[in-house]
């Protein structure tokens, strides 16, 4: 008994203190609770496959202007009173390294090749470069000046890129210190020249014309190097301001409804391929394409025009610079799918389409996550 009553006045001791350790438990394990209840609440669920770091990288991509081709972003000023909507790699270059720029952090890099360009081609050229970066790309250019793509472009593909300068000025020889850059010599509307330049160098990606910017310079360059680039590749002629430019060859306060400037004229020929990237619609099919009924020559003076149309895939027109983009060009074609239709005529009235569950069913198949 004596036992027991011992035991019973431990018990009364310690029991407060038992009761505030249990109370305190609860208290934390709510306040926990809550906790991370109000976080949850706070965050909205994902998907597991969108995770924070590919996020956190690709925004720290795009502050290096390594957007995706076509991508809109906000507007920003790359250049003192020049704002872009479509900030890519090329506009931080040139806020980096730019003379006029006072915000410029590299004032002292003085053994970087010279960059002169147009800013208004940065859009083009990252478009129609991006999917190169990372690859081995062979980059051809006619026109190499003070040298300052060189590094440019070595910067945005990476080291697998091979650049190939072609100039008229021997003094350019000065680039080729490197085993990836490769200088030749010669003008470019020597047709001679430009054969010995394609069977030295069979594979070309990219093709820049940025040479001597005259209008025989300009298409004899095109007629012989754009079916030398790969089939997958990308050819491009910047600075067609001057097929207005007498002293170039061009011809001022002329467009293409004019004779002389259609056919003789860069900018010219670009509007009369045009007509060559659509040539089955030219007899006349209604919704028909007629590849077989245009003769070869229906354009006598370019007779090179089919080639131009079985190869080329779709052209880019930019201030100042054309794209053409190479591949796979199919014969056109229309496709419906399963489903109600409507005939063209007025055919009275129909009832309200139920849209829930015909995007609930695509979207089985489609696998869309909306």
């Amino acid at each position: 008994m004596r036992l027991f009553m011992s035991a019973l006045h431990s018990y009364k001791k310690i029991w407060p203190h038992v009761c505030s350790a249990i109370l305190a438990l609860v208290v934390y394990s709510f306040g926990y609770n809550r906790g991370l209840q109000t976080v949850c609440e706070r965050v909205p669920s994902r998907p597991l496959k969108v995770q924070a770091a590919p996020a956190e990288e690709a925004r720290a991509e795009q502050t290096n202007g390594l957007i995706l081709p076509f991508q809109r972003t906000a507007m920003k000023e790359f250049f003192p009173n020049r704002k872009t909507d479509a900030y890519n790699y090329f506009h931080n270059y040139l806020s980096l390294f730019a003379t006029d720029n006072p915000n410029s952090p590299n004032k002292d890099f003085t053994t970087l090749p010279m960059l002169h360009v147009w800013p208004v081609y940065f859009e083009a050229y990252h478009n129609h470069w991006q999917r190169y970066r990372g690859t081995d790309v062979v980059f051809m250019e006619i026109g190499v000046q003070s040298g300052g793509k060189i590094p440019m472009l070595r910067d945005y593909f990476g080291p697998g890129l091979s650049y190939i300068g072609v100039d008229i000025n021997p003094s350019v020889n000065k680039f080729s210190s490197a085993d990836w850059v490769h200088i030749e010599i010669g003008n470019s509307e020597d047709l001679e020249f430009l054969q010995q330049l394609k069977q030295k160098y069979p594979k070309v990606d990219i093709f820049l014309d940025d040479g001597g910017h005259t209008m025989n310079q300009q298409i004899v360059a095109m007629k012989e190097m754009l079916p030398h680039v790969q089939p997958d590749g990308v050819y491009m002629c910047e600075d067609l301001s001057t097929s207005w430019s007498p002293s170039f060859g061009g011809y001022k306060m002329k467009d293409h409804r004019h004779d002389d400037f259609r056919e003789k004229t860069m900018v010219g020929i670009v509007h009369r391929t045009l007509d060559w990237l659509n040539f089955g619609w030219i007899p006349g099919g209604v919704m028909s394409w007629d590849r077989p009924n245009l003769p070869t020559k229906y354009w006598p003076n370019e007779p090179w025009w089919r080639e131009f149309a079985q190869t080329v895939k779709h052209i880019h027109y930019y201030n100042q610079i054309v794209v053409y983009e190479k591949g796979h060009v199919d014969i056109p074609f229309a496709a419906k799918t399963v489903g109600d239709t409507i005939p063209y005529k007025e055919s009275g009235k129909h009832a309200k389409v139920d849209w829930p569950p015909i995007l609930s069913r695509i979207s089985e198949y489609t696998k869309s996550t909306w």
